[in-house]
């Protein structure tokens, strides 16, 4: 059993789920949570709580940008998400 199969072993059924949904995006490309929501058919409030999972675990980490809205050009911030690089913080620990 690796280090990552016991961090894991709590999780809740969504926040696995989101696991397997950000680890589809390679390379530690950032994912917002309208793009989570839709491949997992979740609502964002469901995907929120199963993220702040993952951050709390340490397997995952936020970004905030702003967008322009593209018809109103109304600035907004938005929330991204990503995969933490497992390999470096399983070397350190």
């Amino acid at each position: 059993m690796t280090s990552t199969d016991t961090r894991t072993r709590n999780f809740s059924d969504r926040a696995h789920r989101v696991l397997f949904e950000l680890a589809l995006h390679p390379d530690g490309t950032w994912v917002d949570v309208a793009a989570i929501c839709t491949g997992l058919g979740l609502n964002s409030h469901q995907v929120r709580r199963a993220v702040n999972e993952l951050l709390t675990a340490g397997m995952a980490e936020r970004k905030w940008r702003y967008v322009r809205h593209a018809t109103t050009g109304r600035r907004t911030k938005r929330t991204y998400f990503r995969l933490t690089d497992t390999t470096t913080s399983e070397a350190t620990a």
